[in-house]
């Protein structure tokens, strides 16, 4: 296929999003990718779902600097166990982990009792944090952590692969103030 058709093709695409209809329903449930309410679009009405609910997000402070002074293997190592206690910590709390993107890890939690689970698993992962710090001596470790609440309108993005790269290639976006 020539370039310019590819790009007619896009423009067609992106014609064809900005007419589509959204429809919300509410949930008080995490949704996941699978979620048969939310719905990819393609001409069609975009069914979406709106969760009223805290949202967590943490990540390595000054993690650009940290893989600048230390070798790739102890970041490795630092990413790992980071990762793995947020993880944790928030299945613990009752959390949701959507999105990991690098030093970044968003939680959202269902919406029964969501502000005391965030705050209980925030002070947790500050828990992890100072662990992370004891354990590596040589690295002066840091995260951040913020936790906020309101309602987000939640929708299924991406495009269908015919390859190993399907998954990688969807996912749900989350839009509203407190992600």
């Amino acid at each position: 296929m020539a370039v310019k058709d590819f790009l007619d093709e896009q423009y067609s695409m992106i014609e064809d999003v900005k007419d589509t209809t959204f429809e919300y329903s509410n949930t008080t449930v995490v949704p996941l990718v699978s979620d048969s309410g939310l719905t990819y679009e393609s001409g069609d009405t975009k069914k979406g779902k709106i969760l009223e609910s805290c949202v967590l997000f943490t990540d390595i402070r000054n993690s650009v600097e940290l893989n600048k002074k230390h070798q790739t293997e102890t970041m490795g190592k630092i990413y790992t166990a980071f990762t793995k206690g947020v993880l944790n910590v928030a299945a613990y709390y009752g959390g949701m982990v959507r999105n990991i993107i690098g030093d970044r890890v968003m939680v959202v939690f269902p919406s029964k009792d969501c502000h005391k689970n965030a705050v209980y698993c925030a002070t947790a992962i500050g828990n992890i944090a100072n662990f992370i710090d004891d354990v590596f001596k040589d690295v002066d470790f840091k995260c951040g952590i913020g936790v906020d609440y309101g309602e987000m309108h939640v929708i299924k993005v991406g495009v269908e692969k015919h390859s190993g790269e399907n998954e990688e290639n969807r996912n749900l976006v989350w839009i509203g103030k407190p992600a």
